[in-house]
Parts: structure tokens; C-alpha cells; sequence
């Protein structure tokens, strides 16, 4: 029955963890994070703007039906003659019976019994030429959701090198506690050696004492290790959202061609980089709101389409109804505001070019620093390991030593800790070479799921 319960608690633990690859994890990240799906949200939004302001373009079309009742004498007449039935006896002509009758005040008139009146009506508004307007306002905001695309895009880069530096931090710190927990076995080993020579007396006291203050100094380093593991897996659930994640694979590292020259990496990166293509539609942007303002100069030409019926009860006779047909046309024929803000998107727009032109030199710098860089850790990872394959040759050596009593506890500890030194230098130059990797391939606009 103990048996049983360790089993289901086995099973449940391993339900509750789970160990990731790099893979995994940057798509749970791109898939759970909550600013990428606003962003997401916000590019549908600007796709109904584009949506909106093209319906401008069809115009409005309007039915509405009122009911009135009033005893105000301006509507009722109004009403009588909308619906064809005002006759001279609503002007009150009983009342005028001579010549001496041009002053008399006209009861009908002022004082007419309340009236319905039931007006419906369609109306169809349409601007037939805004001076290209719409158009531009439509271009316009087409530029601008991609531009927003091109966001996300840049965005999801950012957040793909935020993983990975969190990624190759945890397995780094897994690395670095099997690589101190194998020190720790060592110099406990190292531990037993000495009290075995002290009780045969071919060593003092001091030779135990010293291996014993070095298990301990690597018991220390053992948990400074763990805890940098539960911090980087802490900081990956919260960018995973994977409250399971609990464990990471191996370290992950890039192919990259480098024999390429710098002048084929710097076109390829002019080709890819979003952030350039995105001030590249930005340009494209202040040159249709050049158009845009250019559009005030045009005159308007709009139409307006009236079908309707009036009447005191709620009828559909055509001898109630009536039509309207409007073409206007509207044109500024001084503002200097215009001018001004003419003037003011030509400047926007050089002031884009300007920085297209900076951007395309700081992408030289950046793509030839990362070039540079990723080669220097490159070369310092082969010397690590090198270092590393030497060390652990002299420490082999000096046990052999220190078991024919050639050399000091003293001595061998210090090889102990000069080839721990080198492995720890090995795992952290290789977890530098993976971060220059990524960068260079960021500094050429891949991604870094590829």
C-alpha cells in the first residue's frame, strides 16, 4: 500500500512539472503574452477604420419617420403645405372683408386648431469629390495597420531574445549546479584521502581541515547555483504563462554561415530589418499626408437625394408625396492655415528621409559590432575549452602527487578550485557565444525561431 500512495505521488508531481525546450517555450510565449494580443487586437481595430472611412465613399442612405402633434402655428402650416393642403382660408381670407381689413390679425392663422402630422422620409448624401480626400485618408490608414503588423513583428523579435536570454540563463544555472555538485563530490573525496593519511599519520591535521573548509565554500557555491535556477525558471513561467514549467533542456545555440564578408550581411540586413522597413512605410505615410493636405486645395462636390411623404395621418398616397435633388459644390477660396500645415507635412516627410538615412548607418555599426563580437566569443569559447582539457590534467596530475605525498593539501585544492574555474568560464563563454548568435541574427532581421 506505501508503494501505492509514493506511485500516485509520483504521478501527481510529474503532472505538475514539466520540462521545456527552447522551442516550446517561445511559442507558449508568443501564443499566452497579453501585450502582443492587444497589439492584435488594435490591428483589427485600424482595419475597421479602413473599413469606415471607405464607406464614406458610398455615401449615407436614411429612412426616418416622425410623428408630430402641435398647435404652433408655423409648423401647422408647414405641415398643411407639405402635405398639399394649405388653402387661403388657413391665411384667414374670411377675415378680410375690404381695404380697412389689411391690418385685421387673421384667426385661422395665429390660432389654428392642433394638428398630427406623420413625415416620413429617405434621403441618400454622397460626396461625389472631396479633392481626393477619402482616397488618401483610405491609403492612408492601409499604411498605418501595416505599419502596425510591422510592430508586432518587431515586438515578437524583442520578446523571442527576452526568452532566449532567459532559457539559456536556466540551463546555464542547471549546468553550473551539476558542475558544483560534481566539485562537491570531488573535494569530499578529496575530504576522506586526508583523514585516511592523518590516521595513518602521513598528514597533519590541517590537511583535513582545508579539504573541509573547501566542501563547505562548494556546498555554498551548490546553492548560489539552485537559486539562480528557481529565479530564470520563475521568470520563464512568467513569460511562458506555464505555471507547470519546472525544468529546460540543453542550451540553445544558432547556425550561422560565418564566412559570409560584411557587405553581403549588411544587404541581407537592409532586406530583412523590420524596424527599417517599418520607417520606410513611415515615409510612405508622410507622403500621402502631403497629399492628404493638398486636399483642401480641391473643391468639394456633394449630393443630396429627398423622397418623403407629409400628412396628418399616416398615409402613403402619392398625391402626398414629394422629391429633392441637390448638387452642391464647396470651395476655400482663402486660408492660409492651409498653407501652413501643407508646409508642415512636407517637413515631417524630410525629417523621415533624414532618419531612413541615419537608420541604414546604425544598422552598419550594429551589424558589424555583432559580426565582430560573435567571432571574439567564438574564439574565447575553443580557448575555454582548451583551459578547461589542460586544468583537468594538472588536477589529475597533481592527485597522483598528492597520494605519493609530493605536494600540499594546499596544492591540490588549489587545482581543484583552477579547474572549476575553467569548467564555470567554459559553460559561461558558451552561454555568451549562443547570446552573440542571437544577436547577429537580430542585427540581420531574422527571427529567432528559425
Amino acid at each position: 500500500m506505501y508503494k501505492f500512495y509514493l506511485y500516485l505521488l509520483l504521478l501527481y508531481s510529474y503532472g505538475l512539472s514539466q520540462t521545456i525546450n527552447y522551442e516550446d517555450v517561445i511559442s507558449q510565449t508568443l501564443e499566452n503574452n497579453n501585450n502582443l494580443k492587444l497589439q492584435e487586437l488594435n490591428i483589427e481595430a485600424s482595419k475597421l477604420d479602413i473599413q469606415k472611412v471607405n464607406g464614406f465613399s458610398y455615401g449615407k442612405l436614411e429612412l426616418s419617420h416622425e410623428v408630430m402633434r402641435t398647435n404652433h402655428p408655423g409648423y401647422i402650416f408647414n405641415s398643411k403645405l407639405s402635405s398639399r393642403e394649405a388653402s387661403f382660408n388657413d391665411f384667414g381670407a374670411l377675415d378680410f372683408t375690404g381695404p380697412s381689413a389689411i391690418n385685421v390679425i387673421p384667426d385661422n392663422l395665429n390660432n389654428p386648431e392642433p394638428r398630427n402630422n406623420f413625415s416620413t422620409k429617405i434621403t441618400y448624401d454622397i460626396p461625389l469629390f472631396t479633392g481626393f480626400k477619402l482616397s488618401n485618408q483610405e491609403e492612408l490608414l492601409k499604411i498605418k495597420n501595416k505599419a502596425e503588423l510591422l510592430k508586432l513583428t518587431l515586438d515578437k523579435r524583442a520578446l523571442e531574445f527576452e526568452v532566449l536570454k532567459a532559457y539559456n540563463a536556466a540551463v546555464v544555472a542547471k549546468e553550473f549546479i551539476e558542475a558544483t555538485k560534481q566539485a562537491k563530490q570531488a573535494v569530499s573525496q578529496f575530504v576522506k584521502s586526508a583523514n585516511e593519511f592523518y590516521n595513518e599519520s602521513l598528514v597533519t591535521k590541517i590537511d583535513t581541515k582545508q579539504a573541509k573548509v573547501q566542501e563547505l565554500k562548494v556546498q555554498s557555491k551548490v546553492t548560489q547555483a539552485q537559486n539562480k535556477f528557481d529565479i530564470a525558471i520563475a521568470y520563464l513561467r512568467f513569460l511562458s504563462s506555464n505555471e507547470k514549467l519546472s525544468n529546460v533542456k540543453s542550451l540553445k545555440l544558432f547556425r550561422l554561415n560565418n564566412n559570409q564578408e560584411l557587405k553581403s550581411l549588411y544587404k541581407e540586413a537592409i532586406e530583412n530589418r523590420v524596424d527599417l522597413k517599418m520607417l520606410d512605410i513611415s515615409k510612405d505615410a508622410m507622403e500621402k499626408n502631403v497629399d492628404l493636405n493638398k486636399s483642401s486645395f480641391y473643391p468639394n462636390l456633394y449630393s443630396h437625394l429627398e423622397y418623403g411623404l407629409n400628412d396628418d395621418t399616416l398615409n402613403f398616397s402619392s398625391s402626398k408625396d414629394y422629391y429633392m435633388g441637390l448638387l452642391g459644390l464647396k470651395y476655400t477660396i482663402f486660408d492660409t492655415s492651409r498653407d501652413a500645415d501643407l508646409q508642415k507635412s512636407k517637413i515631417e516627410l524630410n525629417k523621415t528621409k533624414l532618419n531612413l538615412n541615419q537608420l541604414q548607418n546604425a544598422i552598419k555599426l550594429e551589424l558589424e559590432k555583432a559580426f565582430l563580437n560573435l567571432k571574439a566569443k567564438e574564439k574565447i569559447h575553443l580557448e575555454k575549452i582548451e583551459a578547461k582539457e589542460l586544468s583537468f590534467e594538472v588536477l589529475e596530475q597533481s592527485k597522483l602527487m598528492y597520494k605519493n605525498q609530493l605536494i600540499s593539501m594546499t596544492e591540490l585544492l588549489k587545482q581543484e578550485a583552477s579547474y572549476r574555474e575553467n569548467e564555470a568560464e567554459l559553460i559561461m563563454a558558451n552561454y555568451e557565444k549562443s547570446i552573440a548568435q542571437a544577436r547577429l541574427k537580430l542585427a540581420l532581421g531574422k527571427s529567432l525561431r528559425d
